[in-house]
């Protein structure tokens, strides 16, 4: 019952939180564009999980983060398979320096339940605008993002359900 709510909530997120993010980006999403923005998004979250394994000292982030982990692995091979079959060469996204990383919303000075929450928020926030990338590349012009989009998206869907199970403090 818990997981079909949370289920219901997901889907509640992406009828009320796509189509304002679709209005204000109408431009069609082309192949360059989403490689670009899905791995820097993908190196981002594999950073900030590892920072995470780190910094925090809860075993709920810290099982997140080892899944993030694993998966985005996956994902940014998946990008860069993509990006090789679309006869693409991505944005070089990989190095990402401290005041890159506070951008994505990651204190690496903070420690701790401190850290817990900033992560644990950020990390939510991110899962929602990686869902709204994909759904916006369910309705590109490339048959090869669509494609790539319909097929990460449930994996997405998954992730931003984990996302919204962190400790997050509502005070």
């Amino acid at each position: 019952m818990r997981y079909l709510k949370a289920l219901l909530g997901n889907l509640l997120v992406l009828i009320v939180f796509v189509p304002c993010v679709n209005a204000h980006t109408e431009k069609d999403l082309d192949a360059q564009s989403f490689i670009d923005i899905a791995t820097r998004t993908t190196i981002l979250e594999i950073k900030t999980a590892k920072l995470a394994l780190l910094k925090s000292n809860s075993a709920d982030v810290k099982a997140y983060a080892e899944r993030m982990l694993d998966e985005q692995q996956a994902v940014l091979n998946s990008l860069q398979n993509f990006a090789q079959v679309a006869q693409i060469t991505p944005a070089n996204g990989a190095a990402f320096n401290d005041k890159q990383l506070r951008a994505g919303g990651v204190a690496p000075w903070l420690e701790g339940e401190k850290f817990n929450q900033v992560y644990s928020k950020r990390r939510l926030e991110e899962r929602k605008k990686l869902v709204a990338l994909l759904q916006q590349g369910l309705k590109s012009s490339d048959v090869n993002v669509r494609s790539y989009a319909k097929s990460a998206l449930p994996a997405s869907l998954q992730q931003l359900y984990l996302a919204q199970q962190l400790p997050v403090d509502n005070s």
